[in-house]
């Protein structure tokens, strides 16, 4: 039987393959939300200087829309523990021409982030890849007194209420990975140094022919579909385009609603 630790292992390499595979592709394949970015760089934009870091980057996707609207005033430090998801995101940047960032392959427990440094931490649909605890423990750590947390991230009933999440067969069930918003607050409170501040609930309307859903599904852009054997997912797939013609009559128009939440964080030393 295997231990708690070998399976811990499992999924991480499990997650670090999926990962490296779909960097090349990842920023076609999912969707970025402007109004998070929106809200962060709103509630930063008093400071004359910004040095944050986005925690669990990936691609860059949230990262660049946050150099693209606070300029050249803020440092941006881009942190992953995947090398080809940093490098995508990199090259990304220079194509964009953006010059003020820092790339850095590490884990979100261990950032190589001078203390006391950083105006600004974030992570975006990122969390339930990393230990809460440690996480928590960093993010304090690099953050200034008054300095600022913002946590993106889904919700275990808000992921029920997706299209996946209704249609694809045992997607909650195999996506265990989420908070509820009631664990999360928990964790914070035990952290004497970090205070919620607010709570904001986003809610984006998606539209997509069933074509792109597929092609989505097809190359793994959750990678909650990582968790499925190769002949289970087959037939998850099956049966989740046969409930998409079962509740839609617009195939090229199938339409639903996503929910994320944005906890902001204040650091208090």
């Amino acid at each position: 039987m295997e231990s708690r630790t070998g399976k811990k292992k499992s999924v991480l390499n499990k997650m670090h393959d999926h990962f490296s595979h779909i960097a090349p592709q990842y920023r076609q394949l999912r969707t970025t939300d402007l109004g998070p970015i929106l809200f962060i760089t709103n509630k930063l934009r008093d400071l004359a200087i910004i040095n944050a870091v986005d925690i669990g980057c990936g691609t860059g996707r949230y990262s660049l829309k946050f150099v693209q609207h606070l300029g050249e005033k803020c440092h941006l430090f881009c942190l992953d523990n995947n090398m080809e998801m940093v490098r995508q995101l990199k090259e990304h940047f220079v194509k964009n021409n953006i010059r003020n960032f820092t790339t850095i392959q590490s884990d979100s427990h261990k950032m190589p982030i001078q203390t006391d440094s950083l105006d600004c931490v974030m992570s975006f649909n990122a969390i339930h890849h990393f230990s809460l605890k440690n996480f928590l423990r960093e993010s304090s750590r690099v953050l200034k007194n008054n300095g600022k947390l913002f946590v993106y991230t889904r919700l275990r009933d808000q992921n029920a209420k997706t299209i996946w999440g209704m249609h694809f067969p045992s997607f909650n069930h195999k996506e265990n990975r989420l908070y509820e918003l009631d664990e999360l607050k928990s964790a914070f409170e035990k952290d004497k140094n970090l205070n919620i501040n607010s709570v904001k609930f986003f809610e984006h309307h998606r539209v997509y022919p069933l074509e792109k859903i597929v092609e989505q599904v097809k190359n793994h852009h959750y990678s909650t579909f990582k968790f499925y054997k190769k002949y289970e997912f087959k037939e998850a797939l099956h049966k989740f385009v046969q409930n998409v013609l079962n509740h839609y009559d617009d195939l090229d128009k199938i339409s639903w609603k996503d929910q994320n939440t944005l906890l902001v964080i204040e650091n208090k030393q």
